[in-house]
């Protein structure tokens, strides 16, 4: 969700300045940098999910008042990267958006919160919630953390988007906007981690094919 050119209060900009400033600082200084230089197809795969999530934000529907609404795909680059690359990667596809000129400057706070921020941190603390369970197995990872977790992403930020813009969804509306998110993450996770495990982060052999803790 983004709200395209129309400009936010300037408090609430600054709030966010405030907010989102130390949470990129914590994930500049602890994104896994040599873990992705020793891997050449993980640098590959961040280069294509930098140039793909501008494309795919850019397919959004306008509601009333100028809000678009589009996929956000973000729980997938934090199940294949960690939560730290994934805001810094969400960073530059927005730098990518006001650049082309599909948003504006002063929005790209806002939205960043919404298309970023608030989907990366529900999808990192559903996976931490996951990987704390002490029975667990692939379907836990796939279907609870990609199918299910980006729904609940995507439910969070149209919640707080209901609430700071006042947009005037309903619940049966907000249930249908989250399965197309659920269904795209959820596909990607599973086909990844089937024939590409080595390239989700997060995913863990021991975890959730081997015996239980």
């Amino acid at each position: 969700m983004n709200v395209g050119f129309t400009p936010p209060e300037p408090e609430l900009t600054r709030l966010l300045l405030w907010l989102l400033a130390p949470l990129l600082l914590a994930a500049l200084l602890r994104a896994p940098w040599r873990a992705l230089i020793a891997r050449q197809e993980r640098m590959t795969a961040l280069g294509v999910t930098i140039a793909t999530l501008p494309l795919l934000w850019s397919m959004s529907p306008p509601l009333p008042g100028g809000v678009h609404l589009h996929l956000l795909g973000m729980t997938t680059v934090t199940l294949i990267f960690g939560w730290q690359l994934a805001l810094l990667a969400g960073l530059l596809a927005g730098g990518v958006l006001v650049f082309v000129g599909n948003w504006a400057l002063p929005t790209l706070p806002l939205n960043y919160l919404f298309t970023v921020a608030v989907p990366v941190l529900v999808s990192a603390a559903i996976l931490a919630a996951a990987n704390r369970l002490r029975r667990t197995n692939l379907f836990v990872y796939m279907l609870g953390v990609g199918f299910f977790g980006s729904m609940a992403a995507l439910g969070a930020t149209l919640a707080l988007g209901n609430h700071l813009l006042d947009l005037g969804l309903d619940h049966p509306l907000v249930l249908l906007l989250t399965f197309p998110e659920g269904f795209v993450n959820g596909a990607i996770i599973s086909a990844l981690t089937v024939f590409y495990p080595d390239l989700v982060r997060t995913y863990d052999d021991v975890r959730y094919l081997g015996k239980p803790r």
